[in-house]
């Protein structure tokens, strides 16, 4: 037999990668995760694929750092023959930057620890490389950079391969679990339970776990494209099938999302000529078509409140309150045609109760909930999450959240709405009323947390405070972090509307979430041409991390490239 070779993983998910590679004769296998091996354990799999690994002689580690491998192993144990490292990412809301600085970091740790013909295998999403393989490829700017990354290691870039998932036996891609799963203690699973479990006393409910497709094939009747985020796929992915869609939306990488792309009048795409694409479909906007395709189909028995849930992505403008991504909780109950007004006002009265109950064990702060026919409030009152289920259907009813004046949202908030529609069923003609209700922003009111970025962040330091079911008063673990305030001013295109959401959009994507602000301050019109200019500024500010200055001026370059290349503005 030839030499053992010791291989190095690293970022294992639920070890499924690791489990599938112990088994090749002659590797030895040293499986690492970077997060500790209680958060671990309750992964799908993940214990007994650990078992596994450990049955069969494989070493398993915990709370590893790529960026500093050679402080886990003693001198004669730090060379290894090879080191995978499967997707790699910084967290939810990382941006380009900061992906780069994770890879450069790794290749020069890696250096450290590998063999003289050592090789570093490592795989990532279509288009994030930024080399002619990655097709399509996106611009070199907006790329991870990966063979300048590890050139600045002493690394070549020698064979490119697809990673085919489906040939190891066993994998599974853990990049995105969700709050509302198990075993999530995230404080948006504790509200929606809290709620579920209230309504439960006066209802029959019936939870439907929300397996339903992240993309969405038909357009929204009424919903201004402006405000979705559209994904294109190439047509060796198009679904053919139902099955396949909700196979392939599951797993869809988001890197392959179009963020401020025209539509046509039909809501889908102006792909240009010579793209490689075939049809267009859009991240869930709402989870409401799914709960009406349910009640369609006959799967809905009157007197019974179904519960949907789960994430839902819409584009809006930057504010602390304002969230691209959120978890949206649906509710639908079936009652006799007349009769709406006093279900509404039951359903109504048990959210009170609950929300109610969960913030007497956070606080004393006072709180007030109520029921605001539609009718009093003009749109420009409405937040935003109000605001774009207005364009869904026609809104009843506002379940409308105050807190007292030292909260940041002091004139209260649109937590929830209500709207209805007559179905003609088997069992006759029934009113069917829907309550949607955003989970992530009650959890921000509830708990007193101020920026909804903090929702999405994996730092420790907010998960620890929010033990399993319970919900605390956030406290704050950045006291005044650094902010950074650039400008920029453009002429706008002559014959073109200026899109300020997909302006605020494009700013989301190049900063990985890192701009807290966006103010136009300036505004003229040139008299003799007609030319208008817009001055804005954007405030830079991390929520949970050290934000350096030299980030933010990449940043702000990579943001004015661009605004002048996809809003073809002309930069001053």
């Amino acid at each position: 037999m030839g030499p053992v070779r010791r291989v190095l993983l690293l970022g294992e998910g639920n070890f499924s990668f690791a489990a599938s590679l112990c088994e090749a004769a002659g590797t030895h296998v040293v499986a690492t995760c970077y997060e500790r091996e209680e958060e671990v354990s309750g992964r799908e799999r993940a214990a007994e694929n650990i078992r596994r690994l450990r049955e069969r002689g494989a070493e398993v580690m915990f709370s590893v750092d790529c960026a500093k491998l050679k402080d886990y192993f003693v001198p004669e144990k730090r060379e290894f023959d090879g080191i995978y490292f499967n997707f790699p990412h910084c967290g939810r809301k990382a941006g380009v930057v900061r992906n780069r600085e994770l890879l450069a970091h790794f290749f020069r740790s890696s250096a450290e620890v590998l063999t003289e013909e050592g090789e570093i295998h490592v795989a990532l999403c279509n288009g994030q490389g930024g080399t002619p393989a990655d097709q399509p490829r996106r611009e070199w700017h907006n790329s991870w950079q990966i063979v300048a990354v590890a050139a600045g290691a002493g690394f070549i870039l020698s064979d490119v391969h697809p990673f085919k998932a489906e040939t190891i036996h066993g994998y599974k891609c853990t990049g995105y679990r969700g709050f509302l799963e198990q075993p999530s203690s995230h404080p948006i699973r504790t509200v929606k339970e809290k709620l579920t479990a209230e309504l439960s006393q006066a209802f029959a409910l019936q939870n439907i776990d929300c397996c339903h497709s992240l993309l969405h094939r038909d357009h929204l009747d009424g919903v201004c494209n402006s405000n979705i985020f559209w994904v294109v796929l190439s047509p060796e992915e198009n679904p053919s099938t139902e099955e396949r869609s909700k196979e392939l939306a599951n797993a869809v990488v988001f890197s392959c999302v179009d963020f401020c792309r025209d539509t046509e009048k039909d809501g889908w795409l102006n792909v240009q000529e010579g793209c490689h694409f075939s049809k267009q479909y859009c991240l869930r906007p709402s989870l409401l078509p799914y709960a009406q395709a349910m009640i369609h189909r006959g799967a809905f028995l009157p007197g019974t409140l179904y519960v949907l849930s789960g994430p839902v992505f819409r584009k809006c403008l930057i504010t602390p309150h304002s969230m691209p991504v959120f978890h949206e909780m649906v509710l639908a109950y079936a009652v006799n045609r007349g009769t709406e007004s006093s279900y509404i006002q039951v359903l109504v009265n048990n959210i009170k109760t609950s929300i109610h109950s969960l913030l007497q064990t956070v606080s004393t702060l006072k709180l007030n909930i109520s029921l605001q026919e539609a009718t009093s409030f003009e749109t420009t009152e409405l937040n935003d999450f109000a605001a774009f289920e207005s364009q869904l259907s026609k809104i009843q009813y506002l379940i409308w959240m105050e807190m007292d004046a030292s909260q940041a949202c002091e004139k209260g908030s649109c937590v929830g709405i209500i709207r209805t529609h007559h179905y003609e069923l088997v069992s006759g003609e029934l009113t069917v009323v829907f309550v949607s209700l955003n989970l992530d922003l009650l959890a921000m009111l509830i708990c007193g947390i101020s920026d909804w970025r903090m929702l999405w962040t994996s730092d420790t330091r907010f998960l620890r405070q929010f033990p399993r079911g319970k919900l605390r008063l956030f406290k704050s673990f950045s006291l005044y972090p650094p902010s950074y305030v650039h400008d920029v001013s453009f002429w706008l295109p002559d014959g073109e509307q200026f899109e300020e959401v997909a302006f605020h959009t494009i700013a989301r994507q190049v900063s990985g979430e890192m701009v807290v602000s966006i103010q136009l301050i300036d505004s003229f019109q040139q008299a003799e041409t007609g030319r208008k200019s817009l001055c804005y500024r954007l405030t830079f500010q991390s929520c949970d991390k050290a934000l350096s200055c030299k980030e933010v001026a990449e940043m702000q370059l990579l943001f004015r490239k661009e605004i002048n290349q996809l809003l073809h503005v002309t930069l001053r």
